[in-house]
């Protein structure tokens, strides 16, 4: 019986620290910070990043996006905070929840310029803005923000190359 408690109690450590090592976490843009907008981006950057670490998101993007453009009232934030998602997502291997995040913030963005959504290819895939984004972005503080996340997505961690034998130097 103590050595079931005791196993059950590593279980339980080892998973705790999993879900410690994946947590994403997503901050609110600094222009924020101060403002009155600060409270409803950190609303929506908390409970994108516990949708992520719960892994809670798998098909539900479409009402994550949706909550997240409305909790904060501010498209540019909304999107900055869901392509700190999109690249939560790319960094934990999901590839394809990370394309849908893309998409659908896209998609969202341009409906509520009332501009037509990009091509689906280009939204879930496309490294640069968008002719909308442009637009939608040209006065935005987070402009430059927005565009290095999106060109530079996460990856996947993948560990490092061990040094074997054959691969170092002679002497």
């Amino acid at each position: 019986m103590k050595q079931r408690i005791q196993l059950g109690a590593c279980v339980v450590i080892a998973v705790a620290l999993i879900a410690c090592r994946t947590q994403c976490k997503i901050d609110p843009p600094p222009n924020v910070i101060g403002t009155t907008k600060e409270i409803e981006a950190k609303a929506a950057a908390n409970a994108l990043a516990s949708a992520i670490s719960g892994g809670e998101l798998s098909g539900h993007y479409q009402n994550t996006v949706n909550n997240t453009y409305q909790t904060v009232g501010q498209d540019d934030v909304a999107f900055y905070l869901l392509l700190q998602a999109y690249n939560c997502e790319s960094a934990r291997g999901n590839a394809a929840g990370a394309a849908e995040i893309l998409k659908l913030a896209r998609e969202e963005l341009a409906r509520r310029h009332d501009q037509p959504p990009p091509p689906p290819h280009v939204a879930a895939t496309s490294k640069t803005l968008t002719k909308t984004e442009q637009h939608v972005l040209r006065k935005s503080p987070l402009k430059g923000a927005i565009s290095s996340k999106l060109a530079q997505p996460a990856v996947a961690a993948s560990p490092a190359p061990s040094a074997s034998p054959a691969a170092s130097p002679s002497r």
